[in-house]
């Protein structure tokens, strides 16, 4: 894990999609505590949750499933949320309450949660965030200093470069979306720095893991038959640069299959026609009729009405034109990303049209909102 000098496994346990009871809203906490040690009996030791996941449900989970000499088997992480946080001294409260939740006295590895423009600059810089985590470290508080990240390249060398003390990120990325966020770059820029480097995200919130048969023919062309996360899993651990790549998992099989598919993970595990496989599936994603062709660059934002435009598109609304579940996009809109990420919806443009000149792709952003809007209602 970069300058770190500590070895994780290839496979993380991101506690933040776990089973939840009948009534939806509470975490099945006998079935996650279970995953939790199996994926650890499977040789799982990066363990990845935040204050906020699941209303504080996950770290709970995390502290119940390490009870014991389980906690010594593993690396732990947390997250301090930035946009909960109403006064500068909210951080070391966040972290204290991570610590009683998690029942652990020293966190291995600590992040500022979901850095993005509007953190960055309102809360990140002004509350000193960066020299309050460094402090911490410096108690033995925490291990390894870091952040998770999301937003474009330009911000993400702007963070690396604000802090040369950064232990590791954690960054979203998957072989979808090459230029989204921090994209195929970021790895480099991470490891360039000495820092470890996680990865989330890997199967795009399930997209990955249940193609359309366009993209999945397009796997399948080189003669290669893997399940559709394996092949999402296995294009992140062919990258060097890459630590830990962190799956959700919300079933004891989710577990099961995720520890038989990194049992055989390692760099540079991909053949040229497999690489050349996943460009056809790009293609022929971005082939569907009325595709917007948004990379999710993010040089549109920020938006002067905070409509997330990168996140509807290449999140949402291309999402549902392959599979035209509209119950599955609702989903994607209102419950995969926090409200922070999620911004305003569509219906927000009002076509002032500053976005335009700066879309890299040319788009007519202002139009292609109309049409999500229509379609959605949002």
């Amino acid at each position: 894990m970069g300058r770190t000098g500590v070895n994780v496994s290839a496979l993380g346990f991101g506690l933040l999609r776990l089973p939840m009871l009948a009534d939806g809203k509470t975490v099945d906490m006998d079935q996650s505590v279970a995953m939790v040690r199996r994926a650890i009996e499977g040789g799982v030791n990066y363990i990845d949750t935040g204050r906020v996941y699941l209303g504080g449900q996950s770290e709970a989970v995390a502290g119940k499933a390490l009870a014991g000499n389980w906690r010594d088997r593993v690396y732990l992480t947390s997250k301090a949320a930035w946009w909960i946080m109403e006064r500068p001294e909210d951080f070391e409260k966040q972290f204290d309450e991570s610590r009683r939740a998690m029942n652990t006295d020293v966190i291995d590895f600590y992040h500022i949660h979901m850095i993005m423009h509007r953190g960055w600059r309102e809360k990140v810089i002004p509350y000193k965030l960066i020299d309050k985590m460094m402090k911490l470290k410096e108690q033995g508080k925490i291990r390894f200093a870091g952040f998770s990240f999301h937003d474009r390249l330009q911000l993400f060398k702007e963070v690396l470069d604000a802090n040369p003390g950064w232990d590791f990120c954690l960054i979203q990325h998957n072989y979808l979306d090459y230029e989204y966020e921090a994209g195929v770059l970021g790895p480099k820029y991470a490891a360039a720095n000495g820092m470890g480097l996680a990865v989330m995200k890997p199967v795009r919130t399930g997209f990955l893991a249940n193609l359309p048969q366009s993209m999945r023919d397009a796997l399948r062309s080189t003669g290669v038959t893997k399940p559709d996360a394996e092949w999402a899993l296995d294009y992140l651990w062919d990258i060097p640069e890459v630590s830990v790549t962190v799956s959700g998992m919300g079933s004891m099989a989710d577990v099961e299959a995720n520890l038989d598919y990194a049992s055989r993970a390692k760099p540079d595990m991909l053949t040229p026609d497999e690489r050349e496989a996943l460009g056809r599936a790009i293609r022929a994603y971005r082939g569907t009729p009325g595709h917007v062709d948004c990379t999710g660059c993010y040089q549109c934002i920020p938006c002067p009405h905070n409509v997330a435009v990168g996140y509807i598109f290449a999140y949402v609304y291309n999402n549902y034109l392959l599979h035209r579940n509209k119950e599955r996009a609702m989903f994607d809109y209102t419950t995969s990303m926090s409200p922070i990420q999620r911004g305003a919806p569509a219906s927000a443009c009002v076509d002032c049209g500053e976005c335009l000149p700066k879309c890299p792709q040319k788009l007519d952003i202002p139009k292609h909102l109309k049409e999500v809007a229509a379609e959605f209602g949002f």
